[in-house]
């Protein structure tokens, strides 16, 4: 569980709502209590450090970027960890360059897992290989492939709960 204060910059998949709703009906505790989404960079700036300066900087970076299709199809399961890789990834890896290049000292999920992480939308996470490998065969070929439209970018800071702080729309 994330700390209070923490944000993260996501870009939401509403279209994957309901293989995750599905995989949560059937073990609860393998998803988070947060909507469908790719990260672009978790965690970001902290909640106390969101000011106009970085807001604007925000927008700078998400302006001009156009809107873009993805299927998520590609399913990877390591451990008791389960998602769908989105492809093409060539506009989620041009968001996270553009946001890495002005904030630099960001690393993914604090450098855990390196300097770079892949796109990839989390279906099952912290669960047992067993469930990982049920989610993987029973449930996820119910949904998968799912294609999406992806339109915006959120900024999103935890207080209890994940809580959306901002949108950003992609217009370009």
């Amino acid at each position: 569980m994330p700390e209070d204060g923490v944000t993260a910059l996501v870009v939401p998949l509403p279209e994957a709502d309901r293989l995750l709703a599905a995989v949560a009906a059937r073990f609860p505790d393998a998803v988070r209590p947060v909507p469908a989404h790719v990260s672009l960079l978790y965690p970001f700036v902290p909640a106390e450090a969101l000011d106009d300066r970085v807001l604007a900087a925000l927008a700078e970076v998400f302006a001009g970027q156009p809107r873009f299709g993805v299927e998520l199809g590609e399913c990877r399961r390591a451990g008791g960890f389960v998602s769908l890789r989105p492809t093409p990834e060539d506009g989620f890896t041009a968001l996270t360059g553009r946001i890495r290049r002005r904030w630099p000292d960001l690393l993914p999920y604090g450098g855990r897992f390196g300097s770079d992480v892949e796109p990839h939308l989390t279906v099952a996470l912290n669960t047992s290989d067993e469930t990982a490998a049920a989610v993987e065969r029973e449930i996820v070929p119910e949904f998968a492939p799912i294609r999406a439209e992806v339109g915006e970018a959120w900024l999103i800071g935890f207080q209890g709960g994940w809580e959306l702080r901002r949108r950003f729309d992609f217009t370009g």
